[in-house]
């Protein structure tokens, strides 16, 4: 992981771009690279996701699995990482990955 320098002229979201374009991350990691919460991440990632719908660029989640279970978040609309799952209850769950791709022709 290489972290983003502070005197970067990027702005916080072209920072968070550059970082995703490079490959998958969760949250804490962007928090770290970025040195942002992870709480004010969120709303900087749901951005650049509705930016990305018509751009030229897709932005892509991995999303969480509950590691008692097996259940996949597949349907989950929110970034914000689940609470508990929903099937068996359990709070084991995996974090979600971000990254960015560029879209095929």
């Amino acid at each position: 992981m290489r972290m983003i320098n502070e005197e970067s002229e990027q702005t916080l979201r072209g920072q968070l771009r550059t970082v995703l374009g490079q490959g998958w991350h969760t949250l804490r990691e962007l928090s770290q690279l970025v040195r942002v919460s992870e709480k004010d991440l969120i709303s900087h990632l749901e951005h650049l996701r509705r930016a990305n719908r018509a751009g030229e660029e897709s932005f892509e989640v991995d999303a969480p699995l509950c590691l008692h279970c097996g259940f996949h978040f597949i349907a989950r609309t929110r970034l914000q990482a689940p609470g508990r799952c929903p099937k068996c209850r359990s709070t084991r769950i995996s974090k979600a990955r971000y990254r960015i791709v560029q879209k095929s022709r």
